[in-house]
């Protein structure tokens, strides 16, 4: 069966969410609430579109179709779990909901208001046969007559889930169970994620070391709460401050207090979490600019996760674990050179390219090693790899691979050699462009020309621009030549991007136009 695409029932029910769990906190009035409140506004005309909407509920969270909506949303699970246990099966949406109808879903959720009030509006509760039957019997005892009932005919089964819609709410004496208290509200304690990252925005500016080892008590002492809260994104955000504000604290005693505060708050399975989490789609900007940086800050544990993570993404996913390894530096070092020795080639080639993410000048060797691997993947990767090292070094032991039979190692092995920067490497890569017969090769050669840009880069360079030629050169190689005219700082590159913004070949328009700019 093909998934459904949910997009606009999780916008508007992680709206929901949120109105939730702030309404348990503040009182109606409070500003919190009321921009909570804007929020599901906001989002109810997308999900009023989809028409009347019905979603199963379990004791975990929504389901819809067969699909559970939005999994990992505590708010979301625990408005579930809080109706599944006061007998509703099942909720159904009508076009026309507002905000005010769901603020008296969460009054029955906490035992507050009757599953039939008249305040739900378009909302419409499904109870299970047993807390109908409950139901009934409360309001007898409340000496309120009940109404008849009709057998239904032989062939007709009794609905095992009745329905109620709005109805007047009944009066006190006559409530299906005590409200369950679901906390004091307490106008001056705001809840733990709130508390922990103004802690750390106060940790970041503090400059005394008093006041810092008194806000990361504050922050030790926080750290069970905003555990149990299970939101992993704000678990990142703090671990992520933690992490910056090592850079301003010379304090050995207080650094190493940070440290424990952020392994307590980051253990195997939070690690895990965030590094899943850090692959999803549809993580908000934010969200995902704090997991890059808690995993990298993290770099000593998450790193053989982040590489296993890595492999299964998606491809437009995958920048972000990318990011994380840069973020994590030399930390996660250790751990991808013990993956480099794994007998599984995608393994090696992932902690390879990460091994160059990470900046350290020591993994070159390694890398260099790499690059004469049986496999052509671990190969690019361990040129990639040396590439974002960078450093003259490296340029002599990369040339080989420019001959390699894999058109991926040769692309790679030219980008090594030009972010390598010998200028003395231009004569090798001009002898490869009379060889070479790939479009992608040459194109990455013309760039590496253009970058390295040594004195007789602009007369090959403006000769590969020019159309024609034999073999008769592609408005891609063109386009390539053109990028390398534009790294180029001479009159005479400029003249040339000038001429060919005016070109027939759209490509090769495109890219002079570009490079312009």
């Amino acid at each position: 069966m093909m998934a459904i695409d949910t997009g606009a029932l999780d916008r508007a029910l992680g709206a929901i969410g949120t109105t939730f769990r702030l309404t348990r906190l503040y009182p109606p009035s409070h500003p919190a609430v009321l921009e909570a409140m804007r929020q599901i506004t906001g989002a109810l005309p997308a999900l009023a579109s989809l028409g009347t909407v019905e979603w199963k509920i379990g004791a975990t969270g929504l389901l819809w179709h067969g699909q559970h909506l939005l999994p990992r949303n505590t708010q979301v699970a625990e408005l579930a779990g809080l109706l599944f246990a006061r007998g509703i099966r099942s909720i159904q949406v009508n076009p026309g909901v507002t905000s005010e109808h769901w603020l008296g879903l969460f009054g029955v959720a906490v035992g507050n208001v009757s599953p039939d009030d008249a305040v739900l509006g378009r909302i419409t509760l499904h109870l299970g046969r047993r807390a109908s039957q409950r139901l009934s019997a409360s309001r007898s005892l409340g000496d309120v007559p009940p109404a008849p009932v009709e057998s239904p005919p032989p062939s007709v089964a009794a609905p095992s889930e009745p329905v109620f819609v709005a109805a007047p709410s009944p009066p006190p004496s006559e409530a299906v169970s005590p409200p369950r208290q679901s906390g004091v509200f307490r106008p001056d304690v705001l809840p733990a994620d709130v508390e922990a990252r103004r802690a750390v925005a106060a940790l970041l500016a503090a400059s005394r070391p008093e006041d810092q080892r008194v806000i990361i008590g504050k922050l030790r002492q926080l750290t069970p709460q905003v555990i149990a809260l299970r939101d992993i994104g704000a678990v990142a955000e703090v671990v992520a401050g933690l992490d910056r504000s090592l850079g301003k604290i010379q304090d050995p005693d207080i650094q190493e207090a940070i440290g424990e505060v952020a392994g307590a708050l980051a253990d195997e399975a939070i690690v895990e979490r965030m590094v899943a989490r850090l692959g999803e789609p549809r993580v908000p900007p934010a969200e995902r600019a704090h997991l890059v940086n808690a995993v990298g800050a993290l770099g000593a544990v998450s790193a053989g996760s982040v590489v296993d993570a890595y492999l299964h993404a998606a491809p437009e996913l995958r920048e972000a674990y990318r990011a994380a390894m840069r973020a994590a530096g030399e930390r996660a070092v250790e751990l991808l050179q013990a993956r480099v020795e794994s007998k599984v080639p995608e393994v090696v080639a992932a902690a390879a390219e990460f091994l160059g993410l990470s900046g350290d000048p020591h993994v070159a060797e390694l890398l260099i090693n790499l690059t004469r691997h049986a496999d052509e993947r671990v190969r690019e990767a361990a040129l990639l790899g040396l590439a974002e090292l960078g450093g003259r070094e490296i340029s002599r032991p990369a040339m080989p691979a420019l001959k390699d039979e894999s058109v991926l190692v040769r692309t790679a092995a030219a980008r090594a050699v030009a972010a390598a920067g010998d200028v003395g490497a231009t004569t090798v890569l001009v002898r490869r462009l009379e060889q070479e017969k790939d479009e992608g090769v040459l194109a990455a050669l013309l760039k590496a020309i253009g970058h390295l840009g040594a004195p007789e880069a602009l007369e090959v360079l403006a000769k590969f621009a020019e159309p024609g030629g034999r073999p008769r050169r592609t408005p891609f190689v063109r386009a390539a030549a053109i990028e390398g005219l534009a790294q180029l700082d001479r009159v005479e590159a400029k003249a040339l991007l000038e001429l060919y913004a005016r070109d027939k070949e759209p490509t090769v328009k495109r890219a002079a136009e570009a490079s312009l700019r």
